[in-house]
């Protein structure tokens, strides 16, 4: 197995900037809630991130920190299971992170509760809920990726016009996945920079590249730009990217534009069985702390004040820009998004 190829969490950067350091001191939340919440003894997190990566040592930090104990649920099918649950009247998770694709779905079902966490209070807009439904624990950011060994410098796309060159017919692959992860998400990115017009015309002509869709998430159709299947991932995530070149892969992302981002969303579950442990979690999330324990977990930290472990894959230390896909467009805009795919792309 070559070296590029072991596990995400065997990638090891261990240096913690003096600015994270420094910022990490912070009042202790509201006595009578830690008081509360060690009262109920544990609480229940269904989360979205990688467990062994970024949940294990998170919950680890939290239960260290105030002796509660933290199980660890998957969130899969949260929304199905959240549901049942509530109308069976036995909610079974108090807090909650995924990828904001079904928080809208959540609140419109009457499944979370509000909670405006002091922590949150400098969180960038676009990272939190302004009326306190959810709040982001960490960014995700999506571009266009190449293999190195494939495409050299001189032939790198410097736009997104230049993916329209015919050279990469063929040559260019995306994720099948239909939801902001993959190919609409890309759509949606390009509406919103461009404008619908000029979006429109030039998705029509990506649509005569024949891009291919990659059976998976974001993740596997790196791991075939890597392996030298296609020379170009018109979009992928960039710290699995800086990961992978950690490793050793001839793998680069490129600033072609506006990348696309988006966020994991953490809520509150309505009639929690730990109530004031999960908002005690919820503080400990968003907190320097908690973010550090992500940052380190090589998530990028939604905090403003926290880089990233890599900090250019953050916007400001990077240099880029980037649309922001926001949880509420998950009913708003991606069934249009949606559409254009499966019109231009799909065929159906």
């Amino acid at each position: 197995m070559a070296r590029w190829q072991v596990s995400v969490a065997a990638f090891a950067v261990c240096v913690v900037t003096a600015l994270c350091v420094s910022g990490a001191a912070k009042a202790e939340p509201d006595p009578a809630l830690v008081d509360a919440a060690k009262k109920e003894g544990s609480v229940v997190w269904a989360s979205g991130l990688i467990v062994n990566q970024a949940v294990r040592p998170v919950a680890a930090a939290f239960e260290k920190k105030y002796g509660i104990r933290v199980e660890i649920a998957t969130a899969d099918n949260l929304l199905l299971r959240m549901t049942n649950e509530a109308r069976a009247g036995k909610p079974t998770i108090d807090v909650f992170d995924n990828a904001g694709d079904t928080i809208t779905a959540m609140r419109a079902a009457d499944l979370i509760i509000p909670y405006a966490s002091p922590e949150a209070e400098r969180y960038r807009p676009e990272h939190k809920d302004p009326e306190h439904y959810w709040t982001s624990c960490c960014v995700f950011y999506y571009s266009t990726v190449i293999n190195t060994d494939m495409v050299p410098p001189e032939e790198e796309p410097k736009t997104y016009q230049d993916l329209l060159d015919p050279k990469w017919k063929g040559k260019l692959a995306w994720s099948s996945n239909e939801n902001f992860a993959g190919a609409p998400g890309f759509i949606g990115g390009t509406m919103l920079s461009m404008g619908d017009e000029a979006g429109a015309a030039y998705l029509d002509k990506l649509s005569k590249q024949d891009v291919v869709r990659i059976p998976g998430n974001a993740r596997a159709v790196l791991d075939q730009v890597i392996m030298g299947q296609y020379p170009i991932a018109v979009v992928a995530l960039i710290h699995h990217v800086a990961i992978s070149q950690a490793q050793g892969a001839p793998v680069k992302w490129l600033k072609l534009g506006p990348l696309i981002g988006t966020a994991e969303t953490v809520g509150l579950v309505k009639n929690a069985p730990h109530p004031n442990a999960a908002k005690l979690l919820f503080d400990f999330l968003l907190s320097k702390e908690g973010q550090l324990v992500l940052q380190q977990a090589n998530y990028l930290p939604a905090d403003p004040g926290v880089p990233a472990k890599v900090p250019e894959l953050k916007p400001d230390a990077g240099g880029f820009t980037a649309t922001a896909i926001l949880p509420r467009m998950n009913d708003e805009y991606l069934p249009k998004w949606l559409g254009i795919y499966k019109r231009l792309f799909v065929g159906g």
